[in-house]
């Protein structure tokens, strides 16, 4: 079978969590013996397919790439322009074309726009989403109806194994040193939505730093909004106990030695970074937006909150009184990552939509 994957986002760009799944998702494909050829617009792979430039320049010269690959299926992770390219070479020549949703709309759609969106939604064999919940959101603030709907959650990224020089460099390298408790937020710089939740996430820990004298937040990636968020920290006086640490190669290494792992945003699919702190075995704290509690059962295997930073401060306080509870929950969560959310489980899903009929 031979996959074409059209994308924004591949390697060495800033895609976040769709390049992370992407990455993943097409290892998998290929072990399972699919043929995968990935055109993408941002990043870097000289065995792929590279249109870098605008949006328009992209949709007609991946028509084109598809036209030398030839696929059966083609499997699209991107807005309009990743999605043209693909109805067009359907109309012409004929394939299985599966569109996949990665994160939450934030305004609703021009009635041309909806209009022109729709007519190539209605041309797909399958549209997926990341979520339950991010199916729902779409379809009311962008008032689109879907042909046959699948969840394509993603799986957890692989344990990567973190020696104990490695986390004494991070803390040395941040001036973190052996400063405690230490909470930790993976990758909510680089969105509205997530870089609004991490300001409350901001203000917890400045109501925590008295009873907690040396509490640090980490927070990874530079993104679009990192400086706005560094200024915020600045203005409330957290400075001190908030570590921006921009793009870091190994987010296992910060999940590795975090006492909590907290992911406040006030949107999202569902976050690998989530998945990823809930496979290390971490207690979690997190809002109950979006996928996460399709993921995180409150009680059960972490704790969900309002964006609320006072009630954020009282569940971390509780977690670091309670140890016994917290090592309950990470245990809890590892276990839910193990039986439901793994990169075989996803692919397995992807493929069976592949093999699914085709229609015009």
């Amino acid at each position: 079978m031979k996959v074409a994957l059209i994308t924004n986002y591949w390697k060495e760009s800033q895609g976040g969590g769709i390049r992370v799944y992407l990455q993943n998702l097409v290892r998998e494909l290929a072990a399972s013996g699919a043929d995968v050829r990935v055109i993408f617009r941002e990043g870097s792979d000289p065995d792929e397919v590279c249109i870098p430039g605008g949006q328009r320049l992209f949709a007609v010269r991946s028509l084109s790439a598809l036209r030398d690959y030839r696929p059966d299926v083609i499997s699209v992770h991107g807005g309009w322009h990743c999605l043209f390219p693909a109805v067009a070479y359907k109309l012409i020549h004929g394939c299985t074309v599966v569109q996949t949703f990665h994160t939450e709309p934030e305004e609703a759609l021009t009635d041309r726009f909806r209009l022109f969106y729709q007519t190539l939604l209605n041309r797909c064999d399958h549209v997926t989403f990341v979520s339950d919940r991010l199916r729902e959101r779409t379809s009311e603030v962008w008032n689109l109806r879907f042909p046959r709907t699948e969840i394509t959650y993603a799986g957890a990224p692989e344990v990567v194994a973190v020696t104990s020089e490695e986390v004494a460099a991070f803390r040395e390298r941040f001036g973190i040193g052996d400063r405690r408790p230490v909470l930790l937020a993976l990758g909510l710089t680089a969105l509205k939505y997530k870089a609004e939740g991490l300001k409350h996430l901001i203000q917890a820990v400045n109501l925590l730093k008295e009873k907690y004298p040396g509490v640090v937040l980490i927070a990874t990636r530079r993104g679009v909004f990192s400086p706005e968020v560094e200024e915020f920290a600045r203005a409330e006086g957290a400075s001190e106990h908030v570590v921006f640490t921009g793009d870091i190669e190994n987010p296992s290494v910060p999940l590795s030695l975090c006492d909590i792992y907290t992911h406040i945003t006030l949107g999202d699919g569902l976050p690998i970074a989530l998945l990823e702190a809930m496979a290390m075995g971490k207690p979690i704290v997190a809002t109950p937006v979006a996928g996460i509690p399709e993921a995180i059962r409150d009680g059960e295997n972490g704790i969900l909150v309002p964006p609320e930073p006072a009630e954020i401060a009282e569940k971390i306080d509780y977690l670091l009184k309670n140890p016994d509870v917290a090592r309950r929950l990470g245990e809890a969560a590892k276990r839910t990552v193990e039986e439901r959310f793994t990169w075989q489980k996803s692919a397995a899903k992807f493929l069976v939509l592949f093999s699914d009929g085709r229609r015009v």
